[in-house]
């Protein structure tokens, strides 16, 4: 059984990633974020726990995608 980070935890993580994100700059987001998964991906317990984590990652994607504006 894998471990779940608290709350305070996850609040923490998620201001390093932020920060790495800023750091990275808008040029190098998605790349960022692309390696960051990968690294991530790796500590998974199995292939089934990286397909559920992009489930979860995608809920509500498809639906914010279809209210953004997109670049004016």
């Amino acid at each position: 059984m894998t471990k779940e980070l608290s709350n305070a935890d996850l609040e923490e993580a998620y201001d390093l990633i932020a920060e790495a994100i800023d750091q990275a700059g808008p040029a190098r987001e998605s790349l960022f974020l692309a390696k960051l998964c990968i690294v991530l991906a790796r500590s998974a317990d199995d292939l089934d726990a990286v397909r559920r984590a992009i489930a979860v990652a995608m809920e509500g994607i498809d639906a914010a995608k279809s209210q953004d504006p997109g670049p004016d």
